[in-house]
């Protein structure tokens, strides 16, 4: 009968436990009066990152996540946020969908938010997932279709705004009018993203004097043979081709091109160039461009001095790549929403929605800052030409630029 009675007071207290909370589920109040949900205890904050360890863009998917962990480091060695430690917990969606879908049910019940989520594909198979949980994410995949998701931020400029930019950026630089026309080609991939890049490239190009689209071949994720695609370019005659491509594409691009004596301008956005290309692609680099929404390496700024800080400190037998520095951005957003949900006392995930909320993020010099709104919107127009230096670091050779047909274009998403 004792044993039955201390059966049912353990039964009860397992019931107060779940109904008050804690990190398995439900609301705790802490000792230092902050509210306290799922990931959250008095010692830590766990949050989600899923990326591509594995997979298609396993290198440059690492980079930028380890950005964000060396950031995280940091913060923790200087005393965490609300007194607790940053937590990743880090998941291989190998650029999967499925996979995706699989790692993201492993960490729901037990991190506070997403930090980071790479692969618009993949985004799209868990939104409704990150929908219903109410997950506050912040993604690397940096496009309008992932702004038009709940309780998803994109924090950085998108890729179609870099493209928008870098059309016009082009026109000026060839001098473009009705009598002396820049053909302009753009390569995209065929399916609903690559559809909006040439929205995007399309719609700056028509709003900008004396450029004409002359060619659009697309390929496909499965593609590693793109004589096709640059037949059809040098055909077109196109003075510059915009790439709204991933690395993967890149090195077959420019490579197959210039085994076919055609050697355009280039110009990708930030989410198309990694540096371990420049090997592979040594000597066909002098006119490739990058039109990229965030700094580099190079940059002489107080972010970038800190990255490479704590790259050396906390990951000192890492390569730098530019990826970090789009990893550290993201993770900043983060500690700016949590630093903010802790002033409000409130770490469940409705408070770190709610602080994300026209969150002000300053990014140190790294970009222009922003305002995260209510996640719907394009965060910044600012994006700057970038060349491509030795080792395959970007060095800039513009200053940040918001152009008026990069902002018609979203205005016209109703972005």
């Amino acid at each position: 009968m004792f044993r039955k009675s201390v059966a049912a007071l353990a039964a009860g207290a397992l019931f107060t436990l779940a109904a008050c909370g804690g990190p398995t589920g439900g609301t705790t109040t802490a000792e230092d009066g902050v509210k306290m949900g799922l990931g959250v205890t008095a010692e830590e904050i766990r949050v989600g990152l899923l990326t591509d360890y594995s997979g298609p863009i396993a290198e440059a998917a690492t980079s930028g996540s380890l950005g964000s962990e060396v950031l995280f480091s940091k913060i923790n060695d200087e005393g965490g946020i609300c007194g607790r430690k940053i937590v990743v917990d880090k998941q291989d969606t190998k650029y999967d969908p499925q996979v995706t879908t699989q790692v993201y049910r492993a960490v729901s019940r037990k991190v506070v938010m997403l930090t980071q989520i790479i692969g618009t594909a993949s985004i799209v198979a868990v939104k409704d997932s990150i929908a219903r949980d109410s997950m506050p994410t912040i993604t690397a995949s940096l496009n309008t279709t992932t702004l038009r998701e709940k309780d998803i931020y994109v924090p950085l400029p998108v890729f179609e705004i870099e493209l928008a930019n870098g059309v016009v950026w082009a026109a000026q630089q060839a001098g473009a009018s009705a009598d002396h026309p820049l053909k302009l080609a753009l390569v995209t991939s065929a399916d609903a993203y690559g559809e909006v890049y040439a929205d995007a490239t399309v719609s700056a190009a028509t709003q900008t004097p004396g450029v004409e689209v002359v060619a659009n071949p697309t390929f496909t994720a499965t593609d590693t043979d793109f004589t096709a695609q640059v037949a059809a370019l040098k055909k077109s005659g196109a003075d510059v081709v915009m790439l709204g491509v991933t690395p993967a594409q890149v090195a077959g691009l420019v490579g197959q091109s210039a085994q076919l004596g055609y050697t355009p301008t280039w110009i990708s956005t930030s989410g198309s160039w990694n540096s371990a290309l420049a090997e592979p692609l040594a000597g066909l680099l002098d006119t490739f461009y990058v039109s990229g929404g965030y700094g580099t390496l190079d940059d002489d700024v107080h972010g970038i001095r800190e990255l490479k800080d704590a790259m050396a400190t906390y990951a000192p037998e890492a390569t730098l790549h530019n990826f970090n520095v789009g990893g550290w951005l993201t993770g900043t957003a983060t500690v700016a929403a949590l630093t903010k949900a802790c002033e409000n006392k409130d770490l469940t995930r409705e408070g770190v929605s709610e602080a994300m909320r026209d969150l002000e993020v300053d990014y140190q010099g790294i970009t222009p800052p922003v305002n995260l709104g209510n996640g719907g919107t394009i965060v910044s127009y600012f994006s700057r030409i970038n060349t491509v230096g030795p080792g395959g670091v970007l060095t800039p050779v513009t200053d940040f630029m918001a152009t008026d047909a990069a902002k018609a274009w979203g205005q016209a998403q109703g972005l």
